[in-house]
């Protein structure tokens, strides 16, 4: 079962850019690119005890993945390594490590509204929590 399904996707986001046909492939895929950035905080078991206003921010970020996975094709995912490449005489330069270090790997995959939603969610928060630890 998937966080977000056809009707969520066209009733409530209003989404037009995927077809029903291709709506679940490119929905598991969007889910894992915000489960992710998410540091896998949300998934389809755990969505049920966030907050209902962070459950939506969420499952409008997944949709708006959808749609740049729609308009841009899945193979977006594969294809921006950011290292560069040449055929033939043609070179493109992409980043340095530092710059994937710095943004992170899946930064250049990640919908622009996608990412405005999650920010509002606190779940991009790097912060690491450390069990046991004493006060």
């Amino acid at each position: 079962m998937a966080i977000v399904d056809w009707t969520y996707y066209t009733e409530v986001y209003m989404g037009s850019e995927v077809s029903e046909t291709d709506f679940p492939a490119i929905e598991a895929r969007a889910e894992d690119v915000i489960g992710a950035m998410t540091r896998w905080q949300v998934t389809e078991d755990t969505i049920a005890d966030l907050p209902a206003f962070t459950r939506t921010l969420v499952k409008k970020a997944i949709c708006a993945q959808c749609d740049s996975f729609a308009v841009n094709g899945l193979e977006s995912l594969s294809a921006s390594s950011g290292v560069g490449f040449t055929v033939g005489k043609v070179s493109i330069n992409g980043k340095g490590s530092g710059e994937l270090t710095r943004k992170g790997a899946m930064a250049d995959n990640v919908a622009p509204l996608a990412l405005m939603y999650l920010e509002q969610t606190g779940l991009l928060n790097p912060a690491v929590p450390v069990v046991g630890c004493c006060v």
